[in-house]
């Protein structure tokens, strides 16, 4: 029998699950070990060599007769060689052991800008965590929120940006997030803007404009509370950046056409001449 082959056997246990582990019940078998990961480490016909212990600060799992053995950024998988090889070259002959891991390191990412509650995420056991999710988990963006403002920043110093159809929750849901990312939601910049009617409209004034930018001239009347009875709605004027157009309120209407508005319009519009 070759060595190869009896070292294949000795590793056929490596990657029975241990009783009472904890985390997701499907084995994460592309996990990379990190600081903080609990590892269970049994050696068969061995007990003296059966250990329960954590990666260490330094990246280390400390092992009986081994010492320090570094792990941090192995696959369970390599990790097991590893510790497989050392033992098998000065300790044991050929050693069945398995390594398991039994509590996973908490991993985070940090939700920042207009959600309700920004900080810290934990993500799931699981090792899956969406934007969608996340927003749901910060309780949602605030009034003064953006959608189409998402930006990720991965831990690798990667900016992704998700606006406009990118920021549906179905698009959302495939955006997967890594620990150590960070997510912002920044605000509409049309926070604090303004459009103005003045004029025969029931209610003159400013008014805060719609933090989603979309304002039509329908609507902003509307929000006036509506024309009053002795409005002339063919004589409506907008002032925009000095500029002054007229408007045929009335035909507008009646054909079911608009006019877009912008913040910093100012809108009158003229009473009838009996």
């Amino acid at each position: 029998m070759s060595h190869w082959f009896r070292f294949r056997i000795g590793l056929l246990v490596l990657f029975l699950p241990l009783a009472g582990a904890q985390g997701d019940e499907k084995v994460r078998k592309d996990y990379v070990l990190k600081v903080g990961d609990g590892i269970a480490l049994r050696v068969y016909n061995e007990p003296d060599l059966d250990t329960d212990t954590r990666v260490l600060k330094t990246g280390e799992l400390s092992i009986p007769l081994l010492g320090s053995v570094p792990v941090e950024g192995m696959t369970i998988e390599a990790a097991s060689a590893r510790i497989y090889e050392l033992y098998n070259a000065d300790y044991l002959v050929e050693p069945k052991l398995t390594l398991s891991v039994t509590e996973y390191a908490p991993e985070y990412v940090d939700i920042l800008g207009e959600v309700k509650r920004a900080g810290r995420v934990m993500i799931p056991a699981t090792g899956r965590l969406d934007l969608a999710s996340l927003f749901a988990m910060a309780g949602g963006f605030t009034p003064e929120a953006d959608p189409n403002l998402v930006t990720v920043m991965k831990a690798d110093g990667e900016v992704q940006k998700y606006n406009g159809t990118q920021a549906s929750e179905a698009a959302l849901q495939r955006v997967f997030l890594s620990s150590g990312d960070r997510v912002i939601v920044g605000k509409s910049v049309f926070v604090g803007r303004t459009f103005t009617v003045l004029g025969e409209v029931k209610s003159e004034g400013p008014y805060p404009f719609p933090l989603d930018g979309k304002l039509d001239l329908v609507a902003a009347i509307a929000a006036a509370g509506g024309l009053t009875d002795l409005a002339n709605p063919k004589k409506v004027t907008l002032r925009r950046d000095g500029q002054t157009s007229q408007i045929d309120y009335q035909s507008l209407s009646r054909a079911g056409k608009s006019i877009s508005i912008r913040s910093g319009d100012i809108i009158f519009v003229a009473r009838r001449i009996f």
